[in-house]
Formats: C-alpha cells, structure tokens, sequence
C-alpha cells in the first residue's frame, strides 16, 4: 500500500463499556483516536508514529482516568496492524 493510500484510513476498532473507539492511520507521521459513545464519534488524541513524542489529547479527554488505557489499547493496534 502506498503511503498516500494511508491517509486516514480505519486500522481496528476496540470497546470499553458503551463506547466504542477507532484507531485510524491519520497521516506518515500519526495516528487518530476517535470515540463515539453513542453520541456520534469525537476524536480522542492523536498518536504519533515515535512512540517517544507525546500523545496529544484531545479536550476533555486530556487527563481522563482511561487515557492509559485507550494509549495501550491503540498503540496495541498501531503494534500489530493485521
């Protein structure tokens, strides 16, 4: 696949109660979280492809209890992306 076909494409998905989040492939450099919990879907950070930077969360999701675990989950994706 070309890098260009890469841009914001859907990579998997994984739930935790009801919502459900989706990991996408934004751009060469990063990664997309967004997670709809019935409400429509609303990004969740966004990764960077080194895992040294930091993530970058997004809004209120910024110091969430679950942020540990969503940055597992989606780099868990991100590891294994088949």
């Amino acid at each position: 696949m070309a890098e260009a076909d890469m841009i914001d494409s859907y990579m998997c998905e994984f739930r935790r109660g009801p919502a459900v989040f989706v990991v996408f492939r934004f751009d060469p450099d990063s990664y997309r979280v967004d997670c709809d919990d019935g409400n429509g879907p609303s990004q969740v950070c966004r990764i960077p492809a080194d895992a040294t930077e930091a993530i970058r969360w997004h809004g209120p999701w910024n110091g969430d209890r679950w942020c540990s675990w969503i940055a597992a989950e989606a780099r868990k994706v991100i590891a294994n992306p088949d």
